[in-house]
């Protein structure tokens, strides 16, 4: 189990450097953060351009993740408990690509952990391929081994960062640190 977390982890890394130089492109060709309507762990309708006024950490994953995601959003979220009061103006948006499992129910108990900043977020599959598509989001399930009871997902690592106008301001990954991640944001919580 542990060489197949390395395996994912290696997969995630490699997903984010391939797709790093058309994820530059995607920002420098965009204004507006591309719009899309989901629903939110405790299945009320959650729409990006609705969040305008605060600064919204768009980030991919699921919660069975053995890695990636919590060092991602554990990362966030001590970056913005960094910011002080500042930091009740930053929302992390956290999409799943395991909509199978992520069920509200189950992004509710999840992203709990991680402080009252994280949304859980997940939709039919026709919705979230749009948006998948719209972020460039690599998703692929990975066959289950056998002997293990569960089965892990691949996927793009990067965390969008949107202003409060709803711009597009910058892309960050998992790999960074809390103080890498205040480094970004203190600009945009200004």
């Amino acid at each position: 189990m542990k060489a197949r977390a390395v395996l994912v982890a290696a997969l995630a890394v490699a997903i984010g450097v391939s797709l790093a130089v058309s994820l530059t492109a995607f920002l420098s060709n965009r204004d507006r953060a591309p719009d899309f309507t989901l629903v939110d762990q405790d299945r009320r309708p959650f729409t990006l351009s609705a969040q305008r006024g605060r600064v919204v950490l768009l980030f991919f994953g699921y919660a069975h993740c053995p890695d990636v995601c919590p060092t991602t959003l554990a990362n966030l979220e001590h970056a913005i408990a960094s910011l002080g009061p500042a930091g009740r103006g930053v929302e992390v948006a956290f999409v799943t690509v395991d909509a199978k499992r992520d069920t509200p129910e189950a992004l509710k108990s999840y992203v709990e952990v991680f402080g009252s900043n994280v949304t859980g977020l997940t939709g039919s599959a026709a919705v979230l391929e749009r948006v998948y598509a719209a972020y460039h989001v690599f998703h692929q399930e990975l066959p289950q081994q056998p002997g293990e009871s569960t089965y892990y997902v691949a996927h793009s690592s990067a965390v969008y960062y949107i202003d409060r106008s709803g711009r597009m301001s910058g892309l960050g990954d998992w790999t960074e640190n809390p103080a890498a991640i205040l480094r970004r944001l203190r600009p945009l919580t200004a």
